[in-house]
């Protein structure tokens, strides 16, 4: 049988990521933030809402208000437009259509987890077969 995982430099990362993991999603839990329904009044949402209507802003593009005063003294109200943008679309698709999200292997650039996956199990399959053969 393998060491414990708590004894050695793996085990210890294994558990400060799922303490960070646990930590990360007890704040996206929290109902701390201002987020505006369809009739344009505030109320409390979490974190994690808050966060995924700014993603869906950003995808979705929209027009920010921004008030000036020109050289005249005279308050001026300008509408800046912002498009939809690409990453935030894409994250969205992603979200909605329950693909895994993309990942950095250092060797060959980006990487699926599912493939990244697909490959170990591939990997076990052909050991099992050479172990059979042996």
């Amino acid at each position: 049988m393998g060491r414990k995982a708590k004894g050695n430099k793996r085990g210890r990362q294994t558990r400060a990521g799922q303490l960070l993991s646990k930590f990360i999603k007890d704040i996206a839990n929290e109902e701390t933030e201002f987020v505006k329904d369809e009739d344009g009044v505030d109320y409390m949402a979490t974190k994690a809402e808050a966060l995924a209507r700014t993603i869906w802003k950003l995808a979705l593009g929209y027009d920010e208000k921004l008030k000036k005063v020109n050289k005249d003294g005279v308050e001026v109200e300008a509408t800046i437009p912002h498009g939809p943008n690409s990453t935030y679309v894409g994250i969205v698709l992603d979200r909605t259509e329950g693909r895994a999200p993309l990942i950095t292997d250092g060797k060959d650039g980006k990487l699926k987890i599912a493939d990244r996956v697909g490959q170990e199990a591939k990997n076990r399959i052909n050991s099992i077969i050479t172990d059979k053969k042996k």
